[in-house]
């Protein structure tokens, strides 16, 4: 049997219809153009969103390149002591006292009871509040003290913490580097704290992507802010250290099993720099900027060292804190800024993890502030301030 197989060819159209060219519905044209519309009319309008938020970071109109920073402004405004109006006669103001530093300073001076504390001590109305930030250190300090000045604010009296630690000059990598992202200064920021020795590169947030792309180089911020639910476990950024409404934030207090763990976890934080600790890093001149922000100002300056434990102090070298003293007695005789020691102030059981002080560790040392710094130093006639030399 012989099979034979056929190739089928299938009509390109029917058969009898005509094979040319036939015009589209009137319909479907109209679709079509509808939806080139919508689309360039998404492309358009995703296009203006970005350039929007990138305006409004860049402006600062949105507080999402440094919320920390904002968010704490904008508390700090709800004191109009510190914003003063400059037809109001001196005598009817408050005596106004602001804090700069770390999470040291964040936990450990209660400011809300600091004020009527040397309400009392002093006989006039005395109002603090604590700007204090986690993860902040003396270029953090710096820059923060410049942005309050163009916002500003004129507090009378400024503390500003000196944590030893970030001092340390004999690595490359400062500790500070761990918390300040380059992102969240402003370009001329940006550009001191390089010119201090601080390894940053410029970050994309600081060139177009800044503008067409702002949802993207933005993103952990921008869900940090308005999608917290998304963020693993909750963490946010600044969880755990939500001020109260003088900026303060209390800790708990631990266990001595709890203290132990936590020294220790404190000890491999800073490990890599104790060995050979000198305070010869980019923290030092800092500390001099900022000084010399509060000299310009008219702000009265002077230089805080918080509690640390006694194992805590154990981890320097001698001859590093020997150092350390000798810098901070000369910034404090050159810009006539009081170095308040209180190293010591506060017993260890009431320090959590070596250097953060618990609740009732921040009542002594914000009541022992007052008694026997403060109130000294606000009541007697202040040594001239002086100026920059044109």
């Amino acid at each position: 049997m012989r099979l034979t197989l056929r190739r089928w060819r299938f009509p390109s159209s029917p058969p009898g219809r005509n094979t040319g060219s036939v015009p589209m519905p009137a319909g479907t044209r109209s679709r079509r153009r509808r939806a080139a519309v919508a689309l360039a009319a998404g492309l358009v309008t995703c296009l203006g969103a970005q350039l929007g938020l990138g305006w409004g970071i860049y402006t600062e109109r949105s507080p999402i390149r440094d919320p920390l920073y904002f968010d704490k402004l904008a508390l700090f405004r709800t004191h109009p002591a510190f914003f003063p109006d400059p037809t109001t006669p001196p005598a009817d103001r408050p005596v106004t006292v602001m804090f700069v530093g770390s999470s040291r300073t964040l936990n450990g001076v209660d400011t809300g009871a600091l004020g009527p504390n040397l309400t009392a001590r002093l006989g006039r109305p005395v109002t603090a509040f604590n700007f204090a930030q986690a993860g902040a250190g003396p270029l953090t300090n710096a820059v923060y003290a410049r942005r309050l000045v163009q916002n500003g604010a004129k507090p009378d009296f400024v503390l500003i913490e000196v944590h030893p630690v970030f001092l340390a000059g004999q690595r490359p990598d400062p500790p500070e580097g761990r918390w300040l992202l380059p992102a969240r200064l402003r370009p001329d920021e940006l550009e001191f704290a390089r010119g201090t020795g601080f390894p940053a590169d410029i970050p994309p947030a600081h060139g177009p992507r800044g503008w067409l792309a702002p949802w993207y180089e933005y993103r952990f911020l921008l869900v940090d802010r308005y999608a917290p639910f998304f963020l693993m476990h909750n963490i946010r950024l600044n969880g755990g250290h939500e001020p109260d409404g003088y900026g303060f934030t209390r800790l708990r207090t631990v266990s001595d099993e709890d203290r132990r763990v936590l020294l220790e976890l404190t000890r491999r934080q800073y490990a890599d720099y104790f060995p050979g600790y000198r305070p010869t890093g980019l923290g030092t001149p800092a500390v001099r900027d900022t000084l010399e922000t509060c000299r310009a100002a008219g702000w009265k300056a002077a230089l805080l060292l918080t509690p640390e434990s006694a194992a805590f102090r154990s981890w320097y070298p001698a001859a590093g804190l020997r150092e350390l003293d000798a810098v901070l007695a000369g910034l404090s005789a050159e810009y006539h800024a009081p170095l308040i020691d209180a190293r010591t102030w506060v017993p260890d059981d009431l320090i959590g993890d070596g250097h953060h002080l618990t609740g009732p560790g921040a009542d002594v040392l914000t009541d022992r502030l007052a008694r026997d710094a403060l109130a000294p130093w606000l009541a007697r006639p202040l040594d001239p301030q002086p100026r920059p030399t044109p």
